[in-house]
């Protein structure tokens, strides 16, 4: 029985959340790591794959948030990028104990733009009714 109205799993907040978690978990795994799998194909991947990394998890955040006036998306995305940054932090610090690992600014500064590029593409994929465009409409790309 149908009453009109069907949310999908991947439009509650509360999955994001949980998916934002999990993210955080891979990530803290990963950086417990001392050395990475993978080849080193050219300087600087590792900076792309701190903005990739960070990038989902920004993503994964601001979709935590339940849907609200779009007035508010620019506090949403303050708190998103602040709480990247944070992560970001507190991921170079554990580093620091991590056999073979440091803690670098430039990797932070990598998260952070992760975060900020998350934020960013999320807020043009709004229409000004607070709706997500097309393009951006998780349910339109299925």
């Amino acid at each position: 029985m149908s009453h009109g109205f069907s949310m999908k799993l991947t439009d509650r907040p509360a999955t994001y959340r949980l998916l934002s978690i999990a993210w955080m978990a891979l990530i803290f795994c990963l950086s417990s790591r001392s050395h990475l799998p993978g080849p080193d194909l050219f300087s600087g991947q590792d900076k792309i794959a701190h903005v990739l990394a960070f990038g989902i998890l920004g993503f994964l955040l601001i979709r935590a948030f339940p849907r609200g006036a779009p007035q508010r998306l620019f506090l949403r995305s303050l708190l998103v990028v602040l709480a990247v940054a944070v992560y970001g932090g507190l991921d170079e610090f554990h580093q620091m104990f991590v056999p073979g690992r440091e803690a670098s600014l430039w990797d932070l500064a990598a998260d952070v733009a992760g975060g900020i590029l998350a934020v960013t593409l999320f807020r043009n994929g709004r229409t000004k009714s607070g709706r997500a465009s097309k393009f951006f409409d998780i349910r339109n790309q299925f």
